[in-house]
């Protein structure tokens, strides 16, 4: 489950031009409005919000959030699934599911077409379900895999070749918490994004 602080960052990525009033982003995050002030104090400390009126934040370096989430962010203990579809299978099966989204270096391969990739990682609303769909766990690492996703993730995916993707900003700080080659498919999201403005 994520912290408050990870899905107060998350609303103001995910609309970086909006003026908050912090009554109502405390209350998109489902935090208390003590804990959104004194997270937006330190984040006025740090130059990532500004206040232009009392009880306002505004976003002014959003590249600076994105890699402050980034570095906080831990991806869940995976589900490994054993299946035996082919890709084009799993594809044409992901059209018809609902409540998923895409992540990793499979949604970033959809958005970048940089590193191939023949894994799917994938945010299931309802993980049991969407795993009976597709075949059943295992305890090795396989190439299908599986994360219990949270309401905030599915408010903000973005449909991209027929596919239901985390938005950009989840796609990134997922990929940097991966670490290895996940950090270079993120820098191309970034570039392609303009994600470091």
């Amino acid at each position: 489950m994520e912290s408050s602080t990870e899905k107060i960052i998350r609303m103001l990525l995910t609309h970086p031009k909006q003026k908050w009033m912090q009554k109502d982003l405390a209350e998109k995050s489902n935090c208390s409005k003590a804990y959104l002030s004194k997270l937006m104090k330190k984040f006025r400390e740090e130059n990532i919000i500004a206040r232009p009126y009392k009880n306002q934040v505004v976003l002014i370096g959003f590249s600076k959030l994105l890699n402050k989430w980034a570095n906080m962010r831990k991806m869940q203990e995976p589900i490994y699934l054993n299946i035996s579809l082919s890709e084009k299978e799993i594809e044409d099966s992901l059209k018809e599911e609902k409540d998923y989204a895409l992540t990793l270096f499979r949604a970033a391969w959809y958005r970048t077409k940089f590193m191939r990739t023949d894994s799917f990682e994938i945010y299931a609303g309802e993980p049991e379900k969407f795993i009976k769909n597709f075949g059943e766990k295992v305890n090795e690492p396989t190439n299908f895999i599986v994360y219990m996703g949270d309401k905030q993730i599915f408010e903000f995916i973005e449909i991209v070749e027929g596919f239901k993707l985390v938005s950009v900003v989840q796609n990134y700080a997922d990929l940097m918490s991966a670490g290895g080659s996940g950090v270079r498919v993120a820098y191309e999201l970034a570039e392609k994004y303009d994600l470091m403005r």
